[in-house]
């Protein structure tokens, strides 16, 4: 009796699934919004001062806020921002100690580097 063996067939191996992306990449902020009062700024016109709209002034400069509501994790208490070119609206002429403050902008996700970002602050008279 005579047994023939067949040579074992190998399967070609499955791809491999694309990795998974990295969740502390620049487009993977969420947005905040903070509030408290100011305790000093140093804020400088950096674009806009020829034109009669508000619309496309931008403002460089620190602005030092003693946050007292924050959301998605944004830190509270005194807080130190660095502003870039960006919007600010004035209530009142000249944003004073003790006025208050509503900043927006986006922060990096949990467990991720604690990147800050603020984009538009509004002023407005202390009450």
């Amino acid at each position: 009796m005579a047994i023939a063996a067949a040579p074992a067939q190998a399967h070609t191996p499955k791809p491999k699934p694309h990795p998974k992306p990295d969740r502390c990449t620049p487009h993977r902020y969420i947005g905040f919004d903070a509030r408290g009062l100011l305790v000093s700024q140093t804020l400088t016109q950096t674009a806009g001062a020829g034109t009669a709209t508000r619309a496309d002034d931008r403002y460089s400069g620190t602005l030092t806020v003693d946050v007292k509501r924050a959301n998605h994790r944004a830190p509270d208490g005194v807080q130190t921002y660095t502003l870039d070119n960006d919007r600010v609206r004035f209530g009142s002429a000249d944003p004073k100690a003790g006025d208050r403050v509503k900043l927006h902008g986006k922060l990096a996700r949990k467990g991720c580097d604690p990147a800050l970002d603020v984009n538009r602050i509004v002023f407005k008279e202390a009450r």
